[in-house]
């Protein structure tokens, strides 16, 4: 088997296994929680940065949101515009953003005629046995809905299962989707720093690139298939109440140190694993790269001039994931480079 394969399969088990990738570096100011106020640079009034959790399967109350982080529910009360990572009351998508998130869609879901199985090729004799495939059946027929996935070839569906497991994820009451809920009620003005299509357009090729599966033998695709239903078939991979409690502490180092020992707990298992183990912390090295500068850095860069236009007009709450705001390339620091005065709020 090609190292390209082995460290694809390995990767794909080690995400399973751990549930997150680590962390950026923890900011300088110790002991920060997730709101930060912006002032200074000739701003008539403060607004405020907001670091949330999306959910990851984990669902958040108002009581535990506002009792826990201290000044969230003044901030809002302040702020005469919210914005999120993308505008969360926007029902209306223009043509040409429907069309590019079509283009970035269609690959997962309306396959070409490579993703149809070729003929007399057939499921059951793929899996390393009987009970495998029934597993896996089970899962593509009453889970994936989908009574005619035999159609398509084991590779299409892995990309299709990393799919079900990014939207399952996030079938939650995230802490973006409760303070949306709050401001939509205190009609505040609601906006988004950047399009869907955008936001789409970064994070898709995490999920899309298929050319290493593509190379694989269908019995390899088969075993990945496998390896990812048995997981997703436990519900607890949805289940993370540790970060959960970790994320209402409003501790940044905390949550650095969750994410540690995450990876900690993930070198043990690789490690376990020998060569294929070596080429899994090869590719995790990578994704974490591409993660940090698509995802993050580029994101956040697109973000600044759109904030800057903003709070210069009034005051507003700016609230996007918390991995946006530390670290040398966060908005934090990207902010005070500009030359703002971004203090946290204790």
């Amino acid at each position: 088997m090609r190292k390209d394969k082995i460290r694809l399969f390995s990767f794909f088990l080690a995400v399973l296994l751990t549930g997150s990738m680590a962390m950026a570096q923890e900011t300088q100011d110790g002991k920060a929680g997730w709101l930060w106020e912006v002032s200074g640079n000739g701003l008539a009034e403060k607004s405020y940065l907001f670091g949330t959790c999306h959910g990851d399967g984990i669902s958040f109350t108002d009581e535990e949101i506002y009792g826990n982080i201290p000044g969230l529910a003044d901030a809002l009360d302040e702020a005469k515009a919210v914005f999120f990572e993308t505008d969360m009351g926007s029902k209306e998508i223009s043509d040409e953003e429907k069309e590019k998130i079509k283009q970035l869609m269609g690959k997962i879901y309306k396959p070409g005629p490579e993703y149809m199985m070729p003929e007399g090729v057939f499921y059951k004799p793929l899996f390393d046995s009987v009970a495998h495939f029934n597993e896996v059946n089970k899962f593509m027929t009453y889970k994936m809905k989908d009574v005619e996935y035999w159609k398509k070839t084991p590779g299409y569906w892995c990309i299709r299962l990393f799919m079900y497991w990014f939207s399952k994820a996030r079938m939650c009451r995230a802490v973006d989707g409760a303070l949306f809920e709050e401001a939509k009620k205190r009609g505040k003005e609601i906006g988004g720093l950047e399009t869907l299509a955008f936001g789409m357009g970064k994070l898709m090729p995490l999920y899309s690139d298929t050319e290493s599966i593509d190379t694989l033998s269908m019995k390899e695709q088969a075993k990945i298939i496998y390896e990812l239903v048995h997981v997703f078939d436990n519900d607890s991979i949805f289940k993370k109440p540790k970060l959960h409690k970790v994320y209402l502490e409003n501790d940044t180092s905390k949550l650095q140190r969750y994410f540690e020992e995450g990876a900690q707990e993930m070198n043990i298992r690789l490690e376990a694993m020998g060569s294929k183990g070596d080429e899994a912390k090869k590719a995790m090295g990578e994704m974490n790269d591409y993660q940090n500068k698509h995802l993050l850095r580029e994101r956040n860069e697109a973000w600044i001039p759109v904030i800057k236009e903003n709070i210069a007009s009034r005051p507003c709450l700016i609230a996007v994931g918390c991995r946006h705001l530390l670290d040398a390339d966060g908005l934090i620091a990207m902010l005070r480079r500009e030359g703002y005065k971004v203090e946290p709020v204790r």
